[in-house]
């Protein structure tokens, strides 16, 4: 029978952390969202409030922007990115605008980039550069859903990533490519799938997969429990859900459930990064872009 992957238990022990961690600080960090509301994305939406309520609870300041142009949304960040008073700036993505979403992740300050999209921040994963100073304990900031996704596997250590073939279904920049590299760094093979993939082919490899993550942003996409091999491990990080977990209960050995997601795992990192980057305010190593 297939254990499920309890990742409401590992969000709070990190969300307990946060709590702790803050304490330690000169004074209480602050986070902004922004939302671009043109696109009005439902997710974005649900998961700002969300973000919100985590805040209130583990006493952290946020605040809320909502931004109707691109010109706004720029000049926001920017004005963010100045403010003595804001620790981390969180941009809702994808912004259905006709500005790339990578021009507005690099627009947002490398310092305050609790999203880990920044070129600079994705430049010390690629180099696998954990610490921006080892001496004073202040980590490098990665993108939070690929770490979530990466605690919550090795929070099982049943779950063996050294060595172990992952197949990814996503190449985004904020899930599949971060994802892919954390798991390369952790001695993992890791192959990407995505709507350019054949169909043969994504079978192929989903067949062979110890590990096998999704996370198509589409309610149509569905991946076909039979491909999952026996024993293997399945993370369903979307917000609709991309297969049927209960058709995996005699198959595979670990699987996410539909009221007990990684998002919420996503949202404790969010956090762990708030403070990651509030310990940095001070740092001299990193570009201020």
């Amino acid at each position: 029978m297939a254990e499920l992957l309890d990742c409401r238990a590992l969000a709070a022990r990190y969300f307990d952390w946060v709590k702790k961690a803050k304490e330690e600080l000169a004074r209480k960090p602050a986070l902004a969202t922004v939302l671009y509301t043109p696109a009005k994305n439902p997710a974005s939406v649900q998961y700002r409030d969300l973000i919100h309520k985590d805040a209130s609870k583990l006493g952290v300041g946020a605040k809320d922007f909502e931004a109707g142009t691109e010109e706004e949304l720029l000049k926001l960040v920017d004005k963010l990115n100045r403010s003595p008073n804001i620790n981390g700036v969180m941009v809702f993505y994808p912004l259905h605008a006709g500005l790339p979403d990578e021009d507005v992740m690099d627009r947002v300050s490398a310092r305050k980039d609790i999203e880990g999209l920044h070129s600079v921040n994705l430049g010390y994963l690629l180099k696998y550069k954990q610490f921006l100073d080892p001496t004073r304990g202040i980590k490098c900031v990665v993108p939070a859903t690929a770490k979530a996704v990466v605690k919550t596997l090795q929070a099982y250590p049943d779950i063996r990533l050294e060595r172990s073939f992952v197949v990814i279904v996503n190449n985004s920049m904020r899930v599949g490519k971060p994802l892919g590299l954390m798991l390369e760094n952790l001695g993992a093979t890791v192959v990407k799938c995505y709507d350019k993939t054949r169909a043969e082919v994504m079978e192929d490899l989903v067949r062979r997969a110890d590990i096998v993550i999704t996370a198509v942003p589409d309610p149509n996409f569905a991946l076909e429990p039979a491909w999952i091999k026996k024993g293997a491990a399945v993370v369903d990080v979307s917000y609709q859900g991309n297969i049927d977990v209960k058709a995996l209960a005699h198959t595979a050995s670990y699987v996410t459930a539909p009221d007990n997601r990684v998002g919420q795992v996503t949202r404790a990192m969010m956090f762990v990064n708030l403070i990651y980057c509030a310990r940095n305010v001070r740092a001299k190593n990193l570009p201020v872009v």
